[in-house]
């Protein structure tokens, strides 16, 4: 059966921004080797059959780790399979109930509209001749001046990250909340190991580093202001209403990162 690589950190890809060409730490991260692994099947010259063999044989020795994690925690997949039905459809009311407590929550409406204005923003832009080719990461056409070269590739790297975190945003948002919502099983652990700490420190670096691409577009584009001022100001009502909800945020110490 495959081992784990003890040169991996175990669930660093937990804590991440999922930004793997950025990341600095994909050599210790299990999930990144095993995108890279089944990218390379399905990018080989083996036949189709040959491929879905392959991906099928990830798939069992997986499972296999799982189940030996499982035993080693004393984890009994049947006995949880054969929880009686009652005690399902409670769990499930429950779950129901927390995701429309998190779906009114003001952080969820706030990073929602954020993202919405985001992603129409960038809509507008597709067609004008200099920020169409940038937000698809190219420099516009006719540029040869080695200073704005350089310039316009710091800008380039400003709009791929308002894009990236646009939608992360909110989903780490909604995903800190949800792990708060099971607050008491995160009780028995320290401060800085609580996943909602965790989460909602993540969301609060995407959110950083929004702001500071925004701040980047408005210096190269100061006529885009009346649009990007209320975007940082709605930026940092997200970041202090996400404060307000986990103080201990920034105590979370990230494996790998921190």
């Amino acid at each position: 059966m495959k081992q784990f690589d003890p040169n991996h950190i175990p669930g660093i890809y937990n804590w991440c921004d999922k930004w793997c060409e950025r990341c600095h730490m994909t050599s210790k991260c299990y999930l990144y080797a095993q995108e890279q692994e089944d990218r390379a099947i399905m990018e080989s010259d083996l036949d189709e059959d040959e491929k879905m063999e392959k991906m099928r044989e990830k798939m069992i020795e997986t499972m296999e780790m799982l189940s030996e994690a499982a035993e080693k925690f004393d984890m009994d997949f049947e006995e949880m399979e054969e929880e009686d039905e009652e005690a399902q459809e409670e769990a499930m009311h429950e779950h129901q109930i927390t995701q429309i407590k998190i779906d009114i929550h003001p952080l969820s409406d706030l990073t929602e509209a954020y993202m919405k204005e985001c992603m129409d923003w960038v809509k507008s832009k597709r067609q004008d001749p200099v920020f169409g080719p940038m937000l698809l990461g190219n420099l516009p056409e006719g540029i040869n001046d080695q200073a704005e070269i350089e310039k316009l590739e710091k800008v380039i790297k400003h709009l791929e990250s308002v894009q990236w975190y646009q939608t992360m945003i909110p989903v780490k948002c909604k995903s800190a909340l949800n792990y708060l919502a099971d607050k008491s099983f995160w009780d028995d652990f320290p401060v800085e190991e609580r996943g909602y700490n965790g989460t909602a420190k993540v969301a609060l670096i995407c959110i950083q580093n929004s702001i500071i691409a925004w701040q980047g577009i408005l210096f190269w584009a100061n006529e885009e202001e009346e649009f990007i001022l209320p975007m940082l100001d709605k930026l940092i009502q997200i970041k202090h209403m996400l404060e307000e909800e986990f103080p201990d945020a920034h105590k979370f110490i990230r494996p790998g990162f921190d």
